[in-house]
Formats: structure tokens, sequence, C-alpha cells
């Protein structure tokens, strides 16, 4: 396996991510409560460490251009159908940087295998390997059995049947808005330039082993817009820019009980519970979880997306698949946390 490291920010990343908070409520309430919920003190570290993100998001919010169909995407999507339209733009890149025509049946088949992945595969099939969907009965039996809310399907068939007229309109947004992603970048160079040295120098273990789940010649992305978040796609990676501070603030002494009281909540629900138990007895792909548990792949993915995040679960590839297992280390810690702080 072969991973390209960029020290930069990926403009379609950015804008995407930066549009999306355009259209969301007040982003620094929302911010400092995400992060309360996590455990750690909000309004503490957003004033010390996300200032920089504050001014990036203000200048492109000053010079950003709105269209007509924006909406579609960024109003009226939830988070997961806008985390699929994002995996589809930056997967299929070429189309915005060749500037080649779209094909439909390509998109419409890569939007129905993302709906259908179960995190088996280990990087993307084969086009011929997807879901073939070339008439309206095929998209409408698709949707029929796809794992959706009612009115997620409805948003989905319009995607399915004009995909080449909606990431047309998408990637024109993008372009619009490349002159306020270069001002708002411009706005904070210095600091930025500061932070991206420093992310050069750090090695986040447990990140790199998602990477390596990924497709052979996987690359990863310097990410602002998304700070403190690790995003993995098929093929594209990216490290928020202040994941660093965020793991120095979980390590400090006087957050280790954020920590327990974080970690506790996922053994606190029962499903949660119930997936590290299964993962006692052997690791197991995301459909073998679905399964054992009676739950819906897409619920899995969101219990896992917790697990992991809170340092309880890791990966491993194997035999072309991504099989979720303990992470016996961080349990054992959590439990000697537990008893140095209560026996």
């Amino acid at each position: 396996m072969s991973i390209e490291i960029y020290n930069e920010l990926d403009p379609v990343f950015e804008i995407l991510g930066l549009l999306t908070i355009a259209h969301g409520g007040d982003w620094k309430t929302e911010t400092i409560k995400a992060m309360d919920d996590y455990g750690i003190d909000g309004e503490t570290f957003y004033n010390k460490h996300l200032k920089i993100v504050e001014k990036y998001v203000e200048t492109f919010l000053k010079y950003r251009v709105e269209t007509p169909s924006e909406d579609f995407f960024f109003q009226n999507s939830s988070q997961e159908l806008f985390l699929m339209v994002l995996t589809m733009a930056v997967e299929n890149r070429k189309y915005l940087e060749e500037n080649e025509p779209l094909d439909p049946m390509r998109l419409r088949s890569f939007i129905a295998f993302y709906i259908t992945d179960t995190i088996e595969h280990a990087q993307l099939p084969d086009i011929k390997d997807m879901p073939q969907l070339p008439d309206e009965k095929s998209m409408l039996d698709f949707l029929d059995n796809a794992d959706l809310k009612s009115e997620e399907k409805w948003y989905v068939l319009d995607l399915l049947r004009r995909p080449d007229y909606w990431f047309t309109q998408l990637f024109e947004t993008v372009r619009l808005n490349m002159s306020a992603f270069e001002k708002a970048r411009a706005s904070v160079a210095k600091p930025l330039e500061k932070l991206l040295k420093r992310l050069a120098r750090y090695n986040n273990s447990e990140f790199m082993q998602l990477v390596n789940t990924c497709s052979d010649n996987p690359v990863i992305y310097a990410t602002l817009v998304f700070p403190m978040l690790q995003v993995v796609l098929y093929s594209h990676c990216y490290q928020g820019i202040l994941n660093e501070d965020l793991e120095k603030n979980e390590a400090a002494a006087d957050s280790i009980k954020e920590e327990l009281i974080r970690q506790s909540k996922s053994f606190a629900d029962k499903s949660k519970l119930d997936i590290l138990c299964s993962l006692k007895e052997s690791s197991k792909y995301n459909l073998e979880l679905a399964e054992a548990l009676n739950l819906s792949p897409s619920t899995t993915s969101h219990h896992m997306n917790i697990l992991m995040s809170s340092g309880l679960v890791t990966v491993q590839k194997k035999d072309g698949k991504v099989y979720y297992c303990l992470q016996e280390e961080n349990i054992e810690k959590y439990i000697h946390s537990l008893k140095k702080l209560l026996l």
C-alpha cells in the first residue's frame, strides 16, 4: 500500500463543509455543545483553539456565492445523506477537476453502492460490480429494499433519476465558491501554516490504522472546516488540524473524569454494550454485527463510530473486509482509571 500525504487543505472537501455550515444553525453554539456532550469544556476549548476556524468560516460566508440548487444538498438532506453526497463529490472529483461530462450510469451505481455498503469492503469495487440501475423500475425496486427512511427515499430517488444534473449543479457551486475559499484560507494564512507544520509532525496511530483499511493508494489531507474530526472515505482521508489539541485535552489530568464519563456512556447503552460483548467473542464486520444483534447496518455503523471515537473499538483489514475488534488496551485503561478514582 502506498499512502500519499498532502500537508494542505483540499478545496473540494473544505468548500462542501463550509457550505454545510452556511446552511446550518449557530455554528459556534453547536460546536461548543458538541464538545460539552463529548465530555470536554467546550467554551474553554473554543476560546483557546477555535478562533482561527471562526475567522475562516466568517470570511467564507462573507464572500460565498449562493446558487439556486444548493438548498437541495445543504438545506433539506440529513447528515447521513450529506455525507453520501460529500463522498460522491470527493471520490468523483475528476468530473470537476478535468471538466469531464458526467456519466449518469456510473454515478447512479456509486450512489446505490454507497447506500448498500456495510463497510465490508476495504476499497471500492469495479463499477461493474456495483449495483446496476438502468431504468425507473430498477431504481424503485432498489429503494424499496434500501435501509432508508421514507423521506430519504424520495431524496435519493431524485438523485438517482438525475445524477448528472444534480452533480453538475453541485460541482458548479464548488467552482463558484473557489474564490471565497481562497479568501478564507488567506485570512488565516499565518496560523494555518503553523498548524500544518505541527500536523506534519503529529503521528496518530489509530487514524493511520483506519487509513490502512482504505484503497491500495489512499490520500490524506488536513481539514480546517472539521478541525477535530477524522474522516475516512474510500480513497480520500482527512485529519482534523486540531486533533492533537483535542488529544492533549483528553490526556490532561483534570479531564480523566470527563474521559471516563464519555466512555461510560457507551457502556450504559444496551446496543453498544451488546456490540462490545459480541466483539469479545470474535472480531466481526458490520453486517455480521447487524445480523447478530438484529440491528440495521446503518444503525450499527452509527454505534461503531461512537465506540471508535471513544477508543473502545478499532479496525483490522482482513480478506478484503474491514473487521471491528475490541481495543483491549484502552478498555483495561478505562477499568484501571475507574478503580483509581473510586477505590
